[in-house]
């Protein structure tokens, strides 16, 4: 197989941690599979497969790359009969560790239960199983507390509870818990907001200023106005054009200046201070017959948009004068003390209950595996365990990099050679596919290594993937187009520039008819109108079913035998009807 100068790069780079930025359809399995049999078959220095910790994020990805090694080694063998070393991987690919982290995890806990205080006897509770008994916790802790009697905790249900029922209180108390199990050492997590919180200043701003929220506040801000001024920047390039609109060019100029200011704030007193103040006044009228109408009314929609995003950033941002809103946090703090009291003694009766049935979840997993790794040390430095595991993996290799969360991400530190100056992690994943942060997932990770990692030869190394050998130039470029416009870092903290974006890595024979088929994209009406232009079945159709039905018309048409898509079949190197599985 013959490979691109990036791919050849990730498959040879050694002794060092290596981020690899791998686009959609960039080859990454291939890739990944190529350097593990490259590591596995080196003449003078093989590894056993054995010796290398590879974590996929699903079960399913686990298989695959398992059989897709066992398969490269097969065809190796076939090459090389009676090589010993092959036939030796062969055998051990049986035992090696190619698994998910929950796996491997589990794998940790069987072997070192006794550093725990757990019953060996141990089982995984499954969902519903864990779900009962989360409500049957939470009934009991709620219960406790109205019978105390506190008053602390009367105004904390007056705050919270929605209606006349508990379920806005659960919901908060849940929300809370499942995030202090996303953070390597939940209680930890709990005590440190408790801290941030009991803070005390005669002077509000300065109580709140060192919070970690009030700097992300900050630093959001400060995003958006900086994306806030780029646009308006690109008004301004239109109206000093010879044919634009240059009436508009002295507020476009103000607009800008007051954003330029924003991007640059570092006190909420100055968020509160120019985001208060009368902003976008109104724009000059536009007289003059050499005015190109598509310029004015495109640098006006551009400013309207911004204003529209201003308008919501001080909705959100600046609610009230700064009086009101420092008393406003200031009384939200008990009642937030309760929450963390709420959600930290849920958790220690969750742990017992579950305790009690012998039963882990998985979340139990990891931090058990945690606590292990670091033999429960109140300073959380890496134990005997994990020096071992260190010295026995030559190599640990992260997909989906994207989706970890910082317990995974110590787990994989703790077992990792970096303490001792020779780090060893192989990560590969693309923040763009970052789909799972509403499950705790910190693409951050990922991000704060990209934009830290050297492209130069270093122990901490980044290598980007950007050619997609699955789709067409014209497909890609459709793509390209989109995310250039709607992919920004205030969106999803990451700017869609020439480095993040697509190229066309497959050549494909273009016969006449080919070079007509364009993107083509669907906008389905599911207004009054169109219901009303149906017949009586079809307008008891949902949004979501009439889109349904609209996509099955499609894939029917284009996988129609006669009149359907073709498409390029790369082994027997020809065109072929586009079929359905």
């Amino acid at each position: 197989m013959t490979w691109t100068t990036e791919q050849q790069q990730v498959i040879d780079t050694r002794g060092r941690n290596l981020l690899v930025s791998a686009a959609a359809g960039s080859g990454k399995t291939a890739v990944l599979v190529e350097r593990i049999i490259q590591m596995v078959t080196e003449p003078e220095h093989p590894v056993d497969i054995d010796r290398l910790l590879v974590m996929t994020f699903t079960n399913a990805a686990a298989a695959e790359m398992r059989e897709r090694i066992g398969e490269a080694l097969e065809k190796r063998l076939e090459e090389c009969p009676g090589d010993r070393n092959l036939e030796r991987q062969t055998t051990l690919i049986h035992h090696a560790k190619i698994t998910t982290i929950d796996s491997f995890c589990l794998h940790l806990l069987r072997e070192h239960f006794n550093e725990l205080d757990i019953d060996p006897g141990f089982r995984i509770g499954d969902e519903g199983e864990l779900m009962l008994l989360q409500a049957d916790v939470m009934k009991e802790l709620l219960e406790d507390y109205y019978g105390r009697n506190d008053e602390t905790f009367f105004r904390f249900v007056d705050t919270y509870a929605s209606r006349k029922t508990d379920g806005g209180l659960e919901d908060y108390i849940m929300q809370v818990y499942k995030f202090s199990q996303s953070n390597p050492w939940p209680a930890e997590w709990i005590a440190a907001c408790r801290a941030e919180i009991a803070v005390d200043d005669p002077d509000p701003e300065n109580m709140f200023h060192d919070t970690a929220w009030m700097q992300y506040l900050l630093a959001d801000v400060r995003r958006q106005a900086e994306e806030f001024s780029e646009q308006l920047e690109e008004a301004l390039e239109l109206a000093q054009l010879e044919d634009g609109p240059q009436a508009y060019i002295p507020m476009l100029t103000e607009d800008k200046r007051v954003m330029d200011q924003l991007a640059k704030v570092d006190s909420y007193n100055m968020v509160h201070k120019i985001l208060s103040a009368p902003l976008f006044g109104r724009l000059a009228a536009v007289r003059g017959k050499n005015v190109d109408s598509e310029k004015k009314e495109l640098a006006a929609a551009i400013r309207n948009r911004v204003k529209d995003e201003v308008k919501k950033m001080k909705n959100l941002w600046v609610p009230a004068d700064l009086e009101h809103l420092f008393s406003d946090m200031l009384a939200t703090r008990e009642p937030i003390l309760m929450l963390l009291e709420l959600a930290e003694a849920f958790s220690d009766r969750y742990q017992a209950a579950k305790a009690e049935k012998n039963l882990v979840d998985f979340s139990d997993l990891e931090h058990f595996a945690l606590q292990i790794l670091t033999g429960n040390s109140e300073d959380h430095n890496p134990g005997p365990v994990a020096d071992e595991l260190a010295k026995y993996y030559e190599e640990i290799l992260v997909d989906e990099y994207q989706d970890s969360n910082e317990v995974q991400e110590e787990l994989v530190k703790a077992i990792s050679r970096e303490r001792f100056g020779t780090p060893n992690v192989f990560m590969v994943g693309d923040v763009k596919q970052s789909i799972y942060k509403f499950r705790l997932a910190k693409p951050e990770l990922f991000l704060g290594k990209y934009e830290t990692y050297s492209k130069e030869e270093s122990l901490y190394q980044k290598i980007e993937l950007q050619k997609n050998f699955r789709s067409r130039a014209s497909v890609l470029d459709s793509v390209n187009d989109v995310f250039y416009a709607i992919m920004t870092k205030a969106l999803g903290n990451i700017q869609y520039t020439e480095d993040a974006a697509l190229y066309a890595g497959a050549d494909y024979p273009e016969p006449e008819w080919a070079q007509d088929v364009k993107t083509e994209v669907y906008l389905l009406n599911t207004g009054d109108e169109l219901l009303a232009a149906m017949d009586t079945e079809q307008a008891d159709y949902t949004a979501k079913e009439a889109e349904a039905r609209l996509i099955a018309a499609k894939i029917r048409e284009l996988t129609d035998p006669e009149q359907g898509m073709k498409i390029w079949n790369r082994k027997t190197g020809q065109y072929e009807p586009l079929k359905r599985k």
